[in-house]
């Protein structure tokens, strides 16, 4: 006789199935994780399409090897066992250290973040993962002007890609961005830097109400939405650096005299007046294309 599952206990298995599928598949938005995310992702619908025509018999076999047990969810629990047990033998040694690679993403990720901060430099969610940990190893290194001619590569070449976006995303910032940018183009640093570095505070503040230059117990203020995606790992190392101070938004007792990175209260304040380069102005245009990304709702899942 057929065993009828009960639907909330097949609802429970489906969610934690749903968890683990959702754990696994998680991932940058970036052009090479997601292309070995898809081969991941493929394999795991595979095995799980093989999974769910044994699943059924597997149920049945172990409720009905299981009629003396009084308490349902104990029996459940054992046929939930053998599923996992049996998936996880139907991963590849290669799959698995995959997997395992990507639970220390999120470290990884933010530890990378932050040494491009820590020296002006800001992600762009179109890079790839490989160029990210390139930069990430020269820097470490002391090639910095190695690092520092690529992201100035980068960001020359993708400048049209950029100001598209940012001025599709804040449409009433179009005047203002488009002034920018031709400043930018026309060498005239001096005036673009600064506009770029209010238009950062600015998105800051109109995406999630706190302000990146200004302080609340030595960390910036959109630490405080940071400090609310608790859930999401991968999410948080992402925003690691809207959560920790970097040189960019540091105060004059974080600088000392051998100071010499681009500064947001030293150029608004007109407390330097060497700050007109391209590369301080690429800078400022990779924090300001950073905070859009990071902070776009609609990207997220």
């Amino acid at each position: 006789m057929k065993i009828n599952i009960p639907k909330s206990a097949l609802e429970n298995v489906q969610s934690q199935l749903q968890s683990m599928t959702k754990a696994m598949s998680a991932s940058l938005r970036t052009q090479e994780i997601a292309s070995a995310m898809i081969a991941t992702q493929q394999q795991l619908i595979d095995a799980q399409q093989q999974m769910a025509k044994s699943i059924e018999p597997i149920f049945q076999a172990q409720f009905q090897a299981n009629k003396t047990f009084e308490n349902f969810e104990n029996a459940l629990q054992i046929a939930f066992s053998n599923y996992q047990i049996q998936m996880e033998n139907l991963l590849s040694p290669a799959l698995k250290n995959f997997l395992k690679s990507l639970e220390k993403l999120p470290e990884h990720l933010q530890t990378a973040l932050l040494t491009l901060g820590n020296h002006g430099w800001f992600f762009d969610l179109e890079m790839s993962s490989s160029f990210l940990w390139a930069l990430e190893n020269a820097l470490n290194q002391g090639d910095i002007k190695e690092a520092e001619e690529a992201l100035s590569d980068y960001f020359r070449e993708n400048l049209e890609t950029i100001e598209n976006r940012l001025i599709t995303k804040f449409p009433h910032r179009t005047k203002i961005l488009e002034t920018a940018f031709s400043a930018h183009r026309r060498g005239e640093y001096e005036l673009s830097i600064p506009v770029f570095l209010a238009q950062t505070d600015g998105v800051c503040y109109e995406a999630i109400k706190q302000y990146l230059f200004m302080r609340k117990k030595g960390k910036p203020k959109t630490a405080i939405y940071v400090d609310t995606i608790s859930a999401d790992t991968l999410k948080l190392a992402l925003l690691a650096p809207l959560s920790q101070p970097l040189p960019i938004s540091a105060s004059q007792y974080e600088r000392d005299e051998s100071f010499n990175e681009l500064n947001r209260h030293q150029v608004m304040h007109g407390e330097v007046v060497n700050y007109g380069t391209e590369i301080n102005s690429l800078k400022s245009i990779s924090l300001l294309n950073y905070v859009v990304q990071v902070l776009d709702d609609d990207d997220e899942a």
